[in-house]
C-alpha cells in the first residue's frame, strides 16, 4: 500500500496491510500504525469511534488472544506508538504531562519500561513483612469473566499472604456485585469506557493514577503493594501506576506459560507461586453478597420442592463481540428443546438493546413452539415467597443485576452460554457449565479461557475454519447438557 493510499484506506485495511507485511517479512510499517492512530484519536467521533473499534477488535485483541510472546512484543510496539501520537495532541496534554512525570518522555521510554515488566518480579521479600502490609491494591481486568478467572485468584492468594491487609479492588461498578460479600475487600470505582475512543480510554488512566495516590497517600512505602493482572486500565502494562516500581507487580497473562495448554486461572496461580516463592492451591472464586445468595437459594429450594427436574441458567451475552455467537436459530431452538425435555430454564436477558431483543425472540419462540409458561423474576419477587405462577413456570426470565444472576447460576444444576462471564462464574461457583466457544482467533485461546474452578466445564467449540452448522452445534450442546446432568445425578 503506497503512502498516498494510506490516506483513503479504512482502519481494517490498514490493519490487514500492517499484519500481512509484518507476518510475511517482519517489517514494521510505522506509517500504517501512525495513520491508524490518527484516525482513532480524531476529534470527530464519527471517525474516531469506528477506527478505535477496529484498532482494539482487529489488532489489539487479536494479538492478545494469540497468547504468543512474539505478539506481546508487537502489541507493545504498536500501542507505544499509539500513545506517542495521542500525547502530542491538544486533547492529550494531560496524558503527556503525567507520562513525563514518570520519566517516560517518548515512545522509546514507554516501550523500554513495558518490556522490563516481562521479567517476573518476585515478591518473596514481602512475605517476611506481611504483618506490616496494610493495603494491597488490585486492578480489575475490566471484563467480569477475566475478573473471575484471573483477578479472583490473585485476591485469594493476597488474602493468604497478607492476612492483616485491606484489599482494594479498582475497577467498574459491576465488580462489586461479584466480590462485595468479602469484608476484606473495599472498592474504588473507575469508569473505563470500553466503548470510548482511544484517547478517552487512555485518559481514563489519569483517574487510575489519582486513585492510586489517594489509596496509598497515608501509608509508608513498605505498607502497600499494587498488583496489575494485565489490566486494560494500564493498557496491558504500558502505563505506569507508581514511581515506586518495586511496589508494583505485573502478571504477564498473555505470555506466561506460553508453551503450556493451561487455563488462565491455573497460570495465575502458578505465577503467584513463583512471585511468592511458595506453592499454594488457589482457584477462581466468587464473593457474592449474602442477600443475593439467600434470595437465589430460596427460589431454587421452592422450585425443587415443586418437583423441578433440572434447573438450567442460560445467558447468550457476548460482550459486544458478535463473532462469539452461533446465531438466532441456535439460541431459540436450544431453549425450546431444553424445555421440551423437561428442564426449567432461567434466561438472563443480558445487557444492551441487542441482547434484550434476542432474548425476547427466544421467549417468543419458546411460547409459540414449546407452549412455555413464562414468569419474570424481579429482585422484589426474589426477596418474597415466589407466587404459584412463578413456581409453575418453565421459563423464568431475569433482567437485572449480575450479582443476582451469579447467585442464580450458583443454585442451578447447569449453566449454558457463549464465551463470556457466565461460564467463569459457573465454574467458580461449583456449577457444571457448557461453554459454546465461537469466534476465537487461535487454538490457544480455547485453552486459556477454559473455565476452571470448583466444577467441571464442557467446551463445545465452533470450528472457525468452516461455516457454522447450527444444527450440529445444537445437537452437540444438547448432548453435552444431557451427559453433564446424568453425570451429576
Amino acid at each position: 500500500m503506497m503512502n498516498r493510499a494510506l490516506d483513503i484506506a479504512t482502519p481494517d485495511e490498514l490493519i490487514a496491510e500492517f499484519l500481512s507485511e509484518f507476518q510475511a517479512t517482519g517489517h514494521y510499517r510505522r506509517e500504517c500504525v501512525a495513520r491508524l492512530a490518527a484516525l482513532a484519536a480524531n476529534n470527530r467521533p464519527e471517525i474516531a469511534e469506528p477506527a478505535t473499534a477496529a484498532l482494539f477488535a482487529s489488532l489489539v485483541e487479536r494479538l492478545a488472544d494469540s497468547f504468543s510472546p512474539a505478539d506481546v512484543s508487537l502489541y507493545n510496539r504498536v500501542f507505544a506508538q499509539t500513545i506517542a501520537h495521542c500525547r502530542q495532541l491538544d486533547q492529550g496534554r494531560a496524558l503527556d504531562t503525567v507520562l513525563n512525570y514518570f520519566g517516560l518522555h517518548d515512545e522509546a521510554d514507554v516501550l523500554g519500561r513495558v518490556e522490563s515488566l516481562r521479567h517476573i518480579k518476585t515478591a518473596a521479600h514481602w512475605r517476611s513483612r506481611n504483618a506490616s502490609v496494610r493495603r494491597v491494591v488490585v486492578l480489575s481486568r475490566v471484563t467480569l469473566g477475566a475478573d473471575v478467572a484471573i483477578t479472583s485468584v490473585i485476591i485469594g492468594r493476597l488474602e493468604d499472604e497478607f492476612p492483616n491487609a485491606e484489599i482494594v479492588l479498582v475497577g467498574g461498578r459491576k465488580a462489586i456485585e461479584l466480590f462485595g460479600g468479602d469484608a476484606r475487600i473495599t472498592f474504588k470505582e473507575i469508569n473505563y469506557r470500553r466503548a470510548g475512543t482511544t484517547l478517552e480510554r487512555l485518559l481514563s488512566w489519569l483517574d487510575v493514577i489519582e486513585a492510586m495516590r489517594e489509596i496509598t497517600a497515608d501509608l509508608p512505602p513498605n505498607e502497600w503493594l499494587i498488583v496489575d493482572p494485565d489490566s486494560r486500565l494500564t493498557q496491558l502494562g504500558l502505563l505506569p501506576l507508581t514511581e515506586r516500581e518495586e511496589n508494583y507487580l505485573f502478571f504477564p497473562s498473555r505470555e506466561y506459560g506460553a508453551m503450556t495448554s493451561h487455563a488462565l486461572g491455573q497460570l495465575t496461580a502458578a505465577w503467584l507461586d513463583e512471585v511468592f516463592d511458595a506453592p499454594l492451591q488457589t482457584s477462581p472464586s466468587l464473593r457474592l453478597r449474602r442477600e443475593d445468595m439467600a434470595a437465589a437459594s430460596a427460589l431454587a429450594k421452592r422450585l425443587r420442592q415443586a418437583n423441578v427436574r433440572s434447573l438450567i441458567t442460560i445467558n447468550f451475552g457476548v460482550g459486544e463481540n458478535p463473532a462469539k455467537r452461533v446465531g438466532d436459530d441456535f439460541e431459540q431452538a436450544l431453549v425450546v428443546q431444553l424445555i421440551q425435555q423437561g428442564a426449567t430454564v432461567i434466561l438472563d436477558k443480558g445487557a444492551g438493546v441487542d441482547e434484550t431483543r434476542r432474548a425476547d425472540a427466544v421467549i417468543a419462540r419458546a411460547r409459540r413452539v414449546a407452549a412455555a409458561s413464562v414468569a419474570e423474576l424481579t429482585e422484589r419477587g426474589l426477596a418474597e415467597a415466589p407466587n404459584p405462577a412463578t413456581l409453575a413456570a418453565n421459563l423464568l426470565v431475569w433482567d437485572g443485576r449480575i450479582g443476582v444472576l451469579a447467585a442464580l447460576i450458583a443454585q442451578s444444576d447447569l449453566y449454558i452460554g457463549y464465551d463470556s462471564a457466565g461460564q467463569h462464574i459457573a465454574a467458580a461457583a461449583g456449577t457444571l457449565c457448557i461453554d459454546v466457544f465461537a469466534g476465537y482467533n487461535s487454538p490457544r485461546m480455547l485453552d486459556r479461557w477454559r473455565p476452571t474452578g470448583n466444577a467441571a466445564s464442557r467446551i463445545v467449540a465452533v470450528d472457525p475454519s468452516r461455516a457454522v452448522d447450527t444444527n450440529e452445534m445444537l445437537l452437540a450442546t444438547l448432548a453435552a447438557a444431557k451427559q453433564g446432568l446424568e453425570a451429576r445425578g
